[in-house]
């Protein structure tokens, strides 16, 4: 080969290298980024001894720990904020791991129907959990102001064709609420309510010590409010002129960036410290393979989008817009990789030289490679 026609070689394929690069700096989350703010995180201090779950929260270690932000609109920061505070705290010792919520709300009412009814039908508290980051596989629980709790098994996402598996219960957990009011008298204004709950550990197979750098224990919480009305002293739910329900309400503590719940991957990151209560909150440093899946993540949502207006999966990247080839995270070359058929894909990125990648598939399970 002449030198010429190696250096136009040369100039075409660093032009090539330039283009993916280029595209990628022209921010390929576009359009996208509410479901790419930073999720928060919160430090856990371990509980010095056992806690009594009363809802009272007059404990030293539950003095001495802090509350997170007040709720925000599920969608985020740049929608209208919640009618109502809300903020929660947590701990954790070899059992259990204890949420406290403490809630705003100036008229306290409450599912009345037999217990096996679902509780989220009226004004509810939720805790949703990832014990290992992986996206499938994770818990939801409920209380609402009368102390009645559902708790809930997700064997993937409902956007995955998941479904829930009920009349599962942890053993050994404990609940209690504290009223500040009455519940489900009409004619008085309310404060709120506290809800104090230990939650056994063993039942998400997690333990705090042996947490993996590149795992995590995710978690969020869901407030619902119905708009209500009031006839002969009950509470009922406010109807629209068909009749129906309005939509509820939802805040949150770390914003979901959409109208749903069940994207785990936008609930909060965890720091499990072994210090008491009343040290200095540890800071969380987020991990690169989070850098990295968040390609995974924009390949995903794209999937779907291409699925729906297709009824098929795109077989390149070039099909969903975004470029083929390497990325740059935090300057470390990577390499992003997607296979699929029409019913099932899975995208990969691993750093360059590196034997371990990361991946993602149709539902939504994340794994090691």
């Amino acid at each position: 080969m002449s030198l010429k026609n190696n250096l136009k070689g040369i100039l075409l394929s660093s032009a090539a290298l330039l283009s993916q690069s280029d595209a990628f700096s022209q921010n390929p989350f576009s359009g996208m980024e509410s479901l790419f703010t930073a999720p928060k995180s919160y430090t856990l201090f371990h509980a010095p001894a056992p806690l009594t779950i009363d809802g009272e929260l007059n404990e030293k270690s539950w003095e001495n720990t802090p509350w997170t932000d007040y709720f925000i609109n599920i969608e985020g920061e740049n929608k209208p904020a919640p009618a109502f505070k809300t903020r929660v705290k947590m701990l954790w010792d070899e059992q259990y791991l204890y949420v406290a919520a403490e809630l705003e709300e100036p008229h306290l009412w409450a599912n009345k129907q037999p217990e096996k009814d679902i509780i989220f039908r009226d004004n509810v508290f939720k805790i949703f959990i990832d014990p290992d980051n992986n996206v499938n596989d994770d818990f939801e629980i409920q209380i609402n102001p009368g102390n009645k709790m559902l708790f809930l098994i997700m064997n993937k996402p409902y956007r995955d064709g998941g479904s829930p598996v009920t009349g599962w219960q942890p053993i050994g957990y404990k609940s209690a609420v504290k009223l500040q009011g009455t519940l489900n008298k009409s004619e008085d204004t309310d404060k709120g309510w506290i809800a104090e709950i230990a939650l056994p550990l063993a039942s998400f197979s997690f333990n705090p010590v042996n947490i993996k750098p590149n795992g995590g224990f995710r978690i969020n919480f869901l407030r619902t409010n119905f708009d209500f009305s009031v006839k002969d002293g009950v509470y009922s739910k406010a109807l629209d002129t068909d009749g129906k329900p309005f939509p509820p309400r939802y805040s949150v503590w770390t914003s979901q960036g959409i109208v749903n719940m069940h994207y785990p991957e936008r609930w909060s990151y965890t720091v499990f410290s072994e210090k008491a209560p009343g040290n200095p909150a540890e800071k969380f440093v987020l991990p690169y393979t989070e850098l990295q899946r968040k390609y995974l993540w924009l390949v995903y949502y794209k999937q779907k989008e291409y699925f729906k207006k297709n009824k098929k999966y795109a077989s390149s990247m070039t099909e969903l817009n975004i470029p083929e080839g390497d990325i740059l995270i935090e300057g470390k070359q990577n390499i992003l990789k997607l296979e699929s058929t029409s019913k099932q894909f899975l995208v990969s990125i691993k750093e360059a030289g590196s034997e371990i990648s990361i991946s993602v598939d149709q539902d939504g399970l994340v794994s090691n490679l």
